[in-house]
């Protein structure tokens, strides 16, 4: 019988990849889609169908056990001081949790694939998660396999979004859009 892994999954293209990796591990991967983060709630809802559609048509597993609730990313970045790393612990915890409370010995999450995220952290942050609820964290860097990520999900056509999905990353990036606009090509 092959171990079962809880993948946190934040959206379809990073979860096909990281997913498929582990399966080549040799483990039984079950995704599961918590990501409070997301914002606005159209963005949410249409990265959770994207991912939903990939699991029936791949015959996937796909679970999203919690209702989305923005209020407990706010609560959790308001009080955590460091955005991104108060955002993994809060994602990580409540499917680490999750995870041990339904059987599963191990988990990870897609985010180290994102050549955007801080992957140290998110693995120190797994880390302290595992030795918090007793679920083995696979930390795994795979920003070197984001690339044909991207490919396979534009052949499959699934929606890719351009913005890890808080509001704060959405206004970075239309800050940084805007400014190219007002400042012309090879501006940074």
């Amino acid at each position: 019988m092959r171990a079962r892994l809880l993948l946190h999954t934040c959206c379809a293209p990073c979860g096909i990849f990281v997913g498929e990796f582990f399966e080549k591990e040799g483990l039984e991967v079950v995704h599961l889609f918590y990501n409070p983060n997301i914002h606005p709630f159209a963005e949410y809802k249409r990265r959770w169908e994207t991912l939903a559609d990939y699991a029936f048509q791949s015959g996937r597993v796909v679970l999203a056990p919690f209702p989305y609730n923005p209020l407990e990313y706010f609560t959790a970045v308001w009080e955590g001081g460091e955005r991104c790393v108060s955002c993994y612990r809060l994602r990580l915890l409540q499917v680490a949790r999750w995870g041990k409370a339904h059987g599963f010995s191990l988990y990870s999450t897609t985010l180290t694939i994102s050549p955007y995220q801080d992957v140290a952290a998110i693995e120190r942050v797994g880390k302290e998660v595992e030795e918090d609820v007793g679920i083995t964290f696979l930390g795994k860097d795979l920003r070197f396999c984001f690339s044909e990520s991207m490919r396979r999900a534009r052949e499959l056509g699934l929606y890719r979004q351009n913005y890890c999905g808080c509001i704060f990353s959405k206004w970075e990036g239309v800050k940084k859009r805007l400014w190219k606009s007002l400042t012309g090509p090879g501006s940074s």
